[in-house]
């Protein structure tokens, strides 16, 4: 039987044509090794930042709840373009955002925390041979509201996805080729982590190393799910995190 296998893509590994054209490459490749891939997806490039800008040149306090109903259109665009590029080339998927999962969440407005998978449309999908590719950051309220988490929230969506599929670990995918015990673009003498424990990965995330969300790995521990750092262009993990 197929294992399944949970790919979270960032917004600058899918920020143009010829990113999300190598991720659903990356995304063909485990489909063919024989894992089911469920993909969850964050906005393209700084789309996110571009929605804001729309809407803080508005009004310096734009409605939150409006908020999420326009920012979670970024997702959306994400999820869209990839399931389109992996029929392309020939991999059966579908796009579904986050309420279309069931992702349920408390009713904070562009700041809410996951609180249950509701449903089972991921699994029905899944058992049809359909890749999930769904939008990260985003859920549903119980008051039925379209909610976002917490910035980086696509990062903890994969991992309680991975949870509640009974994934062992998600595949983090990333411009980076692992976690550096300082910036590599300004330290020419930060190393490269191989294998970090939780607890050393979440002191890092809160001291400002942004390639993962604090309440990701945080969560990942509590679950018992491994993370793996994975570089976009060589689908190859640079740390692990267990």
């Amino acid at each position: 039987m197929r294992q399944i296998c949970i790919m979270k893509f960032g917004g600058n590994t899918l920020a143009n044509k010829q990113k999300l054209l190598m991720a659903a490459d990356l995304i063909k490749a485990r489909y063919d090794d024989n894992f089911i891939p469920v993909v969850v997806a964050s906005a393209n490039g700084n789309l996110t930042d571009v929605l804001l800008d729309h809407a803080f040149s508005i009004t310096s306090s734009p409605d939150k709840r409006e908020l999420d109903m326009l920012i979670t259109t970024g997702e959306r665009v994400s999820v869209a373009l990839l399931s389109i590029a992996l029929r392309a080339i020939g991999v059966p998927s579908v796009s579904l955002t986050g309420s279309q999962i069931g992702l349920i969440t408390t009713c904070t407005h562009t700041g809410a925390d996951i609180l249950s998978l509701k449903g089972d449309r991921l699994v029905k999908e899944i058992q049809a041979g359909n890749v999930p590719v769904v939008a990260g950051f985003q859920g549903i309220g119980e008051n039925k509201e379209i909610t976002t988490l917490k910035r980086g929230g696509s990062d903890v969506s994969a991992v309680f996805l991975a949870a509640q599929l009974g994934a062992d670990h998600v595949e983090m995918i990333k411009d980076v080729d692992g976690v550096y015990s300082a910036d590599p673009n300004k330290d020419t003498k930060a190393q490269k982590y191989e294998v970090l424990d939780f607890d050393e990965m979440y002191k890092l995330a809160l001291n400002g190393a942004s390639v993962l969300h604090p309440d990701a790995v945080r969560l990942a521990k509590e679950k018992g799910v491994e993370i793996r750092i994975v570089h976009y262009q060589t689908g190859r993990t640079g740390t692990v995190i267990k």
